[in-house]
């Protein structure tokens, strides 16, 4: 290993104590004259458990599976986190604690480790759980702000709901199989030893609850306002991590616990996908502000991941797609969020058509965000592109056409309201903007997410490669 592991420790405990140890030091040192050295400590920590997540043994036990489908998933949540601090730094200035927003986002790393790494529904749930809090708090950073204030109280009270769903769902599920453990679920389902109007009746409640997490339509409506008032830096992360634990969840129960009554589920999650990308992606196209539009657009990403769900099958194309546009999403949305902030603390307005003659005044973060834009369009040679071609084709290959056709005009829908957003910066005149200090930290994780975005997109094969390998 790159790193040794601690003493008594596996690798995986390991990971989860080294991001608690990270929490713990960023509220010690939560005073104003310590925001450099906290935003370096937790880049530190994060980095450190990145090499962990990268490099350690697999590990295995009764309640907790640290497999390749973890690996990957922990991979996207700590990575995601270490390039979202680096704007939350500079976004939340105003913050007075800041030590304690940077310990709730690595709090919030730490649950969706373990839900993304557990067989055992309580630990899921357990795991969930802890992410949900961490979230749910670290959006109302701004106390002074009504605006943040309403948006976590609206993401508080659908999240509880969904919660207390998915518990109700998970109950029901256990009440008709006698387990909680995904792989003795799925024994029992074979051996036809279950209730099956108990299982049914989970199945629906539990699809709904985490409808809410996944921001499925028409579970979807926390999503736009919480997206707009909360900060860019956190809304990215509860578009790149938060989304993705969720989707992790779901692949977890749905594939490694209840995939002997698929064809249950499989057809329901295949109408919601199709409602789900349809109906955010029209929405996107009358949306005037950039954060509201880049949140009906996460809505319709989580559409098109849903076809991991709905055309379930023998596919590795279809897996391997999927957990590649999860990938792709949160990277994609990370580059978004930080090009809006960027953007508003330039000319002042969150407002599309204020972005006109950007292309002209600001061409490094215009060009940058253009490569975005096309990306979660689907346009090549980019990273969202191989994603949502690799997805489409899986879906094809397990025999659902008419779903893959319906990814492929949404993708087409959604190609109009990106375009417009370029049309603004670069066919537009606008207002002439000095600024006299301009927010380059926000570069930084623009920069990284864009190479990701090129890189993937021009070699993706290494990586799809990997992913092929992956099984929940």
């Amino acid at each position: 290993m790159l790193l040794p592991p601690i003493p008594y420790l596996s690798g995986f405990y390991t990971i989860i104590v080294i991001l608690t140890l990270g929490a713990l030091i960023s509220v010690i040192l939560d005073k104003e004259k310590f925001r450099p050295a906290i935003t370096a400590i937790s880049e530190v920590v994060l980095f450190i458990a990145l090499i962990y997540i990268w490099d350690m043994p697999t590990h295995v036990s009764i309640d907790v599976i640290f497999d390749e489908f973890s690996r990957f998933l922990s991979f996207i949540f700590v990575f995601s986190s270490l390039l979202i601090i680096l704007g939350l730094h500079r976004e939340l200035e105003d913050v007075v604690r800041y030590g304690l927003a940077v310990a709730l986002i690595l709090t919030a790393n730490i649950g969706m480790i373990i839900a993304a790494s557990s067989l055992n529904i309580v630990y899921i749930v357990v795991g969930w759980e802890l992410a949900g809090i961490s979230t749910y708090a670290v959006i109302a950073s701004r106390r002074t702000d009504p605006v943040a204030i309403e948006a976590a109280m609206k993401f508080f009270i659908v999240g509880s709901i969904g919660f207390g769903l998915s518990l109700f769902g998970i109950s029901l599920i256990y009440g008709s199989t006698g387990s909680l453990y995904l792989p003795e679920i799925a024994d029992k389902i074979q051996l036809h030893m279950y209730d099956f109007n108990l299982l049914f009746t989970g199945i629906l409640i539990l699809i709904a609850g985490m409808g809410f997490k996944m921001a499925i339509v028409p579970f979807h409506v926390w999503i736009p306002d919480t997206y707009e008032g909360a900060a860019n830096s956190i809304t990215s992360f509860l578009a790149a991590a938060s989304k993705t634990m969720a989707f992790a969840v779901g692949l977890r129960i749905f594939y490694r616990g209840l995939f002997p009554v698929s064809n249950i589920w499989s057809p329901l999650f295949a109408v919601l996908a199709v409602i789900t990308m349809t109906y955010a992606n029209i929405a996107a196209i009358v949306q005037s502000k950039m954060k509201r539009l880049l949140a009906w657009s996460s809505i319709a990403h989580a559409g098109y991941v849903l076809l991991l769900f709905g055309a379930y099958g023998s596919s590795v194309n279809l897996l391997a797609g999927g957990l590649l546009h999860i990938f792709m999403h949160a990277i994609m949305k990370i580059m978004a969020f930080m090009a809006a902030i960027y953007i508003t603390w330039i000319i002042g307005s969150d407002l599309i058509a204020d972005y006109a003659g950007l292309g002209k005044q600001q061409k490094l973060v215009s060009l940058l965000l253009t490569i975005d834009l096309l990306a979660m369009a689907g346009i090549p040679p980019l990273g969202g592109f191989v994603s949502k071609w690799i997805l489409f084709l899986g879906v094809i290959e397990s025999g659902y056409v008419w779903l893959a056709l319906a990814g492929a005009i949404n993708s087409a829908i959604s190609l109009y309201y990106y375009a417009r957003i370029i049309a603004y910066m670069y066919f537009y005149e606008g207002k002439k903007y000095d600024v006299e200090k301009k927010p380059t930290l926000f570069l930084i994780p623009m920069i990284i997410s864009t190479v990701v975005i090129i890189g993937v997109g021009i070699t993706p094969e290494p990586l799809l490669a990997y992913l092929r390998t992956i099984s929940p």
